[in-house]
């Protein structure tokens, strides 16, 4: 489940996912995937086997020599959110409405130790008190589960990060201490209350840090309000004072909409505001 707003009752359980034997050091597909192909990396660096899933485009097979920008969505499994948006990635590209991609998900498996910090809070440490291994998620996606995707697929270097509420927080973390993992950042209602909004507060100092590159940042919130909104408004100020040289951002609030329907709404938006449709060769 994902962290709502510090104002509302919090209720997490831990996400399970069913693993495949691995055969030598290479993922095998499953037999049961249910969208695009599900596969099992044995990482070494989770220390345990871990629930890969890749949607390809319509036209990969058939276009030898062409490379494609790969999303990479978090809490990814084929028993969380991956199912439901490869099949919006699909309907948009078919449609024409965002450019062709590898559409690729990353399962979680414990969301509170993989997509935080750790933090002094007492209140967090009594509540999750595992949490605080995003350091070591960070190193997966890195280390393996990029890698793994470059040498099997053919990739064109541009990749993009999407993902909501933790998930969403662990982005804008990763886009402020190692801006330079992927190329664009893509976060819904991050959970930027978690350990008192330290992050927003520390965020000017981690830009200030930042070399000169072409990325993207995308962000939007729901109707959190409290310290959801105050933490990424943080955010948001050290952005519009000293924006990272190349930087591209956007902030769409949506009030409108609450913690648990903003993804579907927004998760598409930003998927064809990032990759929008190229035009064809005459």
């Amino acid at each position: 489940m994902r962290f709502l707003s510090a104002v509302v009752a919090l209720s997490v359980t831990m996400t399970l996912v069913g693993a495949v034997a691995a055969q030598a050091q290479s993922p095998q597909a499953a037999p049961a995937a249910t969208v695009g192909e599900s596969f099992t990396l044995p990482s070494t660096v989770m220390g345990m086997e871990r629930e890969l899933n890749v949607l390809l485009p319509a036209g990969y097979a058939d276009q030898p020599d062409r490379t494609w920008p790969v999303v990479y969505l978090l809490d990814g499994g084929q028993a969380q959110d991956f199912p439901v948006y490869a099949n919006i990635a699909a309907d948009l590209m078919a449609a024409g409405e965002m450019a062709e991609v590898i559409f690729v998900g990353v399962a979680s498996m414990d969301r509170q130790n993989e997509l935080t910090w750790r933090s002094a809070d007492r209140r967090i440490i009594r509540q999750w008190p595992n949490h605080g291994q995003s350091d070591r998620f960070r190193r997966f996606l890195e280390q393996e589960v990029k890698p793994w995707v470059e040498t099997n697929y053919r990739t064109g270097g541009d990749d993009a990060v999407l993902g909501e509420s933790a998930a969403a927080l662990f982005i804008i973390e990763t886009f402020l201490s190692t801006p330079d993992l992927f190329d664009r950042y893509l976060a819904v209602s991050p959970s930027m209350w978690w350990d008192r909004g330290n992050l927003g507060a520390d965020s000017a100092a981690l830009l200030a840090g930042h070399s000169a590159a072409d990325r993207q940042l995308l962000l939007t919130i729901a109707d959190e309000g409290g310290e959801m909104q105050a933490g990424l408004d943080a955010l948001l100020a050290a952005l519009a004072t000293a924006p990272p040289e190349g930087l591209i951002w956007s902030y769409e609030p949506r009030h409108d909409l609450t913690h648990s329907t903003i993804f579907l709404q927004m998760g598409p938006a930003f998927l064809r505001q990032a990759y929008p449709p190229q035009p064809q060769p005459r």
